[in-house]
């Protein structure tokens, strides 16, 4: 038996012994799909068949908090990721298995992607979601049984972590989620719990992941945001909360968009939009809307893009005032920053993807004036898109003062995405020789470098 294997390792850093991966894998894939010692074989060198080596990898990492790439798994089998322009090349140093183990600092050199969460996998777990109905885990037996009163320190812990995101973000933050995260993990494998109190868990787990996969795209770190946010989909089906998983999946279509895979994210954010085709308009409903409008936009399809946006609108015309949308959005506590600022904001920034910066302009302006002081990060965001507009449009002085408004926030975030929109709109002011194009190029520059020390 090896045990110096990365396999053994992550067993020993769970305590568990080969026949306990065998039954954790046949809970998941349905009883009998592996016998209890197919695991000892594993850790003398074979590969197991078909789509077990992702199975493996998939519980390893949703215990463990962490990536389980194949190829350190089975690395004569799957060989690692390709570098972009190269042929392949020796996989990074991977962190090593263990509760103790934090996503790397923002200077270093981030895991690369799992193969398990390529596209073809990121659509095929989406289309498994929508194709499939889950039934709810039943309860476990064994350990100690868990006390209600934690499953409400984690629900507020959660309200904490979205409203500190919300205002500030950051790694510290990060790590502090991931903490809580791999605690609830922990109560799910180690206690005892009904099945009522069991579904209750695996939501919370599901909203945790979410949280840490947004913060971790958020920071630039892609690979585990795709991690941590198929995990928390895996959670959100074991709960049967539809909602909360196309959110989820509405997550992973945003941040290829992000990314420039336009293809990905519109097939991703359609299968999201189809599992929840049946729900009531809500604020969860309009934001799959609006993102499948950024999803076109990245395409430069202008069709698609305005008829999701009218899909947004009918939406939000729909829920109106009245009493029971508040209600609503009880129900997705996950959807809780969907407001009017964020969708008409939204819908501005869609439209400037597809080549419309006077719509675009006039739609950004109006969605920073109905926030509220609120939400510093999205504002940021709102701002230099509103400045790339004016640009577009020729308006120096209009450019300059939105971009003067997101730098005065940019001290309030410490997101990675809003320092690449500032480092981009000063690429586009440093085209033109306006004295408010180069006050704002400087200061940019003196924003940014404090952010780097």
């Amino acid at each position: 038996m090896n045990n110096t294997s990365v396999l053994a390792a992550c067993l020993r850093r769970l305590s568990w012994s080969p026949d306990r991966l065998a039954r954790e894998i046949n809970r998941v894939c349905g009883a009998g799909t592996i016998s209890a010692k197919a695991p000892y074989n594993w850790l003398n060198g074979s590969c197991p068949r078909r789509d077990l080596p992702r199975v493996v990898s998939e519980i390893l990492a949703e215990r463990l908090g962490e990536p389980v790439p194949l190829h350190s798994l089975w690395p004569d089998k799957f060989p690692p990721p390709a570098t972009a322009g190269q042929g392949r090349t020796p996989a990074a140093p991977q962190p090593p298995c263990g509760l103790g183990w934090t996503l790397p600092p923002a200077q270093r050199t981030p895991a690369p992607p799992l193969v398990a969460t390529g596209e073809q996998d990121l659509i095929t777990a989406a289309v498994d979601w929508l194709l499939n109905t889950d039934t709810p885990p039943p309860g476990q037996r064994r350990g100690e049984e868990i006390d209600p009163a934690a499953l409400g320190l984690i629900s507020e812990r959660i309200n904490q972590f979205r409203l500190l995101d919300d205002d500030r973000g950051g790694r510290l933050l990060l790590d502090w989620a991931v903490q809580d995260l791999r605690w609830a993990v922990m109560l799910v494998d180690t206690c005892s719990y009904d099945q009522d109190t069991g579904i209750r868990l695996h939501r919370l787990v599901a909203e945790l992941g979410q949280i840490v996969g947004w913060m971790a795209g958020d920071l630039g770190d892609e690979a585990h945001a795709r991690c941590y946010l198929l995990h928390a989909l895996r959670s959100a089906r074991l709960a049967g909360d539809r909602g909360l998983a196309a959110h989820i999946i509405s997550c992973l279509s945003y941040q290829a968009t992000w990314h420039g895979r336009g293809e990905e994210a519109l097939r991703l954010i359609r299968i999201a939009r189809k599992g929840t085709a049946g729900q009531a308009p809500s604020p969860g409903q309009a934001l799959l809307a609006s993102r499948q409008a950024r999803a076109h936009a990245s395409l430069k399809d202008l069709a698609g893009c305005e008829r999701a946006l009218e899909e947004t609108a009918a939406i939000r015309e729909a829920m109106g005032d009245a009493p029971g949308a508040a209600g609503l959005r009880g129900q997705e506590p996950w959807a809780y920053w969907v407001t009017p600022a964020v969708l008409v904001g939204d819908a501005g920034r869609a439209r400037l993807d597809v080549g419309r910066p006077g719509q675009a302009a006039l739609d950004l302006a109006r969605g920073l004036e109905l926030f509220d002081g609120s939400q510093p990060r999205n504002r940021l965001l709102h701002q230099t898109s509103l400045a790339e507009a004016r640009l577009l449009l020729g308006e120096i002085d209009g450019a300059a003062e939105a971009a003067g408004a997101a730098l005065d926030l940019a001290g309030q975030s410490a997101s990675a995405r809003g320092r690449a929109r500032l480092t981009g709109l000063r690429r586009q002011l440093q085209r033109h020789d306006a004295a408010d194009a180069r006050r704002i190029v400087q200061r940019t520059d003196d924003v940014l470098g404090r952010a780097r020390r």
